[in-house]
């Protein structure tokens, strides 16, 4: 009996001290505000969460990086570790030290479970992240989650808000007072558009998102897919119902973007397989046929592509530049038909006068991968014939020319097509320009001839390809009948130039 005593007496003192290890543990918290309750869930560790909470642990204690358990539940899409918080107490719109709420978090994970486990429990579908404001339906749009955004949505979640626009210049008012930080920003839509989830955007429709809502630059989500290369969702929208003539802050058109991104080079790296059906072309083809304006013309200069390497890579790509003056760029012969046929004009003209004609034989002598860097002179030849079949002059002239500060001109005024083939050494080019009527000693706002440009005289422009001499264009130009030319021209490599308009007198 005394032995039966003992051992039990052993037991309980056992037990307590082990009790006492635990709320020890459950309590004790790392130099950055780590405890075992955060690790235990960081690891998905529900019995060992469930003995910390049982022992005292805080299910609201947050460490030095804003990360409580209720987040870290929540970044593993538990339900099961989420419930348990809730039970124990935690907060369940507690939020990261950037305001993001476990159901944020949850969105992007796509378990609708967890989601439930949250919504229950009251977590609030309305509330914003600080940095970009966006809600946990965005989330789930951005994350391509559809069944996440079809529950959200089903509870109430609203389909046409935005996130935030981090511009601080938009966000102050003139007297210095913030504005409504939230102003601006992508839709669900857009998020989804971006992302190519059809499943998501169909969610959304159905729940009368605006298919046409655009972000502060104009982005509509027809473009937002296009720009993005998703060529069956900007089909899918369009045949929802999306606007096919919206045009963004730069005028670029749906039509305008995909003629531009069908030429956009692949990468050196190998690339994934495309699961679209659809291509950039079929894209074009569904635009016209749709009522798609051929010549609208856009209204700034586009934004880079890739910063530095795409600054100031394409003078010609400015206001003014129609969807036919850019596939002529690219040599983009099947795209260039399709235009022609839609009644797209051949001499429709940027504002610096340079014509689809012009671009198409090589003028903007730029080093540019992503412009049509690589368009051969046959490239050009299908071009030039599709173009003067429509009507393209062969003797236009640009109208505007820009300078730098000393007023040294960049860019000439007074440029024909055949400085531009000559500047490429495109000799069966030359031979058709000049057959078709084209002046060949023409004098440009440098005082230079089609000579100087074959020999190489004219100003390199910032980013450029280092211009080339081809002797064979020179004396060719001579067989025709050229004569002027500029021997004394010396023109060294520009830096990056500030830029004024010069137009000839």
């Amino acid at each position: 009996m005394r032995a039966a005593l003992t051992w039990m007496a052993c037991g309980l003192l056992l037990c307590a001290a082990a009790s006492a290890g635990a709320q020890s543990a459950a309590k004790a918290v790392e130099a950055d505000g780590t405890t075992a309750l955060h690790r235990a869930v960081y690891a998905g560790d529900l019995p060992q969460a469930q003995q910390l909470i049982a022992a005292g642990a805080d299910v609201r204690a947050v460490n030095r990086f804003g990360a409580n358990a209720m987040q870290l539940a929540a970044v593993r899409g538990d339900a099961a570790l989420l419930r348990a918080l809730l039970k124990a107490g935690a907060d369940v719109d507690s939020t990261t030290a950037e305001g993001q709420t476990a159901l944020m978090a949850v969105a992007r994970t796509g378990n609708v479970e967890a989601a439930q486990v949250l919504l229950k429990a009251g977590a609030s579908l309305h509330a914003r992240e600080n940095w970009g404001g966006q809600t946990a339906l965005m989330w789930a749009a951005a994350q391509s989650q559809p069944e996440m955004v079809r529950l959200l949505v089903s509870q109430g979640a609203r389909v046409n808000e935005r996130s935030a626009v981090r511009d601080w210049q938009r966000r102050v008012t003139a007297e210095g007072r913030p504005k409504d930080m939230y102003r601006g920003g992508l839709t669900p839509l857009l998020f989804a558009a971006r992302e190519g989830c059809m499943p998501c955007i169909d969610v959304l429709l159905k729940a009368r998102a605006d298919i046409n809502l655009a972000d502060p630059d104009g982005t509509t989500p027809l473009i937002m897919a296009l720009l993005n290369v998703h060529w069956d969702t900007a089909l899918h929208l369009i045949e929802r119902g999306a606007d096919v003539q919206q045009w963004d802050r730069y005028g670029q058109t749906p039509l305008y973007v995909a003629v531009d991104l069908n030429t956009l080079p692949i990468g050196r790296r190998v690339e994934l397989p495309a699961d679209d059906v659809n291509t950039g072309e079929d894209m074009v083809r569904v635009l016209l046929q749709r009522g798609a304006n051929a010549n609208a013309q856009l209204k700034l200069r586009p934004r880079y592509r890739n910063i530095p390497n795409d600054r100031y890579m394409d003078p010609m790509i400015v206001w003014g530049t129609t969807p036919l003056l850019r596939a002529a760029k690219a040599g983009d012969v099947p795209v260039l038909k399709l235009l022609l046929q839609h009644g797209a004009l051949a001499n429709l003209a940027n504002a610096q006068g340079v014509t689809p004609l012009m671009a198409a034989v090589g003028d903007g002598h730029i080093h540019d991968p992503t412009r049509g860097r690589f368009r051969t002179e046959e490239d050009a030849l299908q071009c030039y014939d599709l173009l003067r079949a429509a009507g393209a002059d062969a003797d236009a002239r640009t109208l505007l020319g820009y300078a730098d500060a000393d007023l040294k001109i960049i860019t000439a005024a007074n440029r024909t097509a055949v400085h531009a083939a000559a500047s490429r050494g495109w000799n069966t080019v030359v031979k058709r320009l000049v057959a078709d009527g084209a002046k060949l000693d023409v004098i440009d706002s440098n005082g230079l001839s089609a000579i100087d440009y074959a020999l190489g005289r004219f100003r390199k422009e910032f980013n450029a390809k280092q211009p080339e001499q081809y002797t064979d264009t020179v004396a060719l130009l001579r067989q025709l009948g050229a004569s002027a030319e500029n021997p004394t021209a010396t023109f060294a490599p520009s830096s990056v130039p500030r830029i004024t308009a010069v137009v000839p007198q």
